[in-house]
């Protein structure tokens, strides 16, 4: 039981796998007690050049330039209105919410009010991404300043609902020490409910830049979430390189309220 909810189980299944919302149903036979869909933005848009994802089996680890590749935010809450009643009572729905590429950083907090404003009673949790390494700049607006009017945008369109879902925030495993500290206190004052800790490590394949997942992200991402429950009591959700069920046990001793997988879906199989 996290936000006052009740979850099928711990195992969620992390944003950036089902985008557009086309897999929900088979979720919760596979275990699935929650599943993120999106990153979803305002509008359509085709994402990065392909090839955009890549596979390194030797090291459990995927590599990934998607960009927010997606249908737009009215499409995809079509498409989850008509799935939810097809839904388990205790399987949880997050939305993850991005910005369009073209738009520029200081307009970006409209972007994610706009994407927000599509999910009113289809949301169990909402997530503001700033995280991703493959939109060019979004990870500037992990600042303390560059948040204030994303959070305090989105907070004020889900507050006006006729039941307000949690908002979290997930943050790049690359912010620690002192920053993560300020980012999560003043994160917390405008309104942030509990946090999802972490996205994908920046870094090159070649000549290609982009984010590492699987493996190159275990211990980093164990790491921030045993500094972030130091500075927080509200719930996280632990992502990033949980690749068995000992690193899963891990993550709830070391705080997590949550977890959730990706590629140690992919290559562990269901």
């Amino acid at each position: 039981r996290v936000w006052g909810m009740d979850f099928g189980s711990r195992l969620g299944l992390a944003a950036g796998f089902d985008k557009d919302a086309e897999i929900l149903a088979g979720l919760p036979h596979l275990g699935f007690g929650f599943a993120e869909i999106g990153t979803v933005t305002p509008r359509p848009q085709p994402g990065n050049d392909r090839p955009r994802l890549f596979r390194d089996a030797a090291g459990s680890a995927l590599f990934n330039r998607m960009g927010f590749n997606g249908l737009g935010a009215p499409l995809v809450s079509q498409r989850l209105s008509a799935m939810r009643e097809r839904l388990p009572e205790l399987f949880r729905v997050g939305v993850n919410l991005g910005k369009n590429k073209d738009t520029p950083n200081d307009a970006a907090a409209s972007d994610y009010v706009l994407a927000a404003s599509a999910f009113e009673g289809l949301a169990d949790y909402v997530v503001i991404n700033v995280s991703s390494p493959n939109t060019p700049g979004l990870r500037s607006l992990q600042s303390a300043q560059a948040l204030q009017p994303i959070i305090e945008g989105v907070n004020q369109v889900i507050t006006g609902w006729k039941k307000r879902p949690p908002l979290l925030l997930k943050l790049a495993p690359e912010i620690q020490g002192v920053e993560l500290g300020e980012v999560m206190h003043a994160a917390e004052g405008w309104g942030i409910d509990g946090w999802v800790l972490t996205n994908t490590l920046a870094g090159t394949r070649g000549n290609l830049s982009g984010g590492w997942s699987g493996g190159p992200l275990t211990e980093r991402s164990r790491s921030v979430l045993i500094e972030a429950r130091r500075h927080t009591g509200l719930p996280i959700i632990s992502v990033g390189g949980i690749l068995s069920e000992e690193e899963a046990l891990k993550r709830i001793e070391a705080g997590a309220d949550l977890v959730q997988i990706y590629s140690g879906w992919i290559f562990g199989g269901p």
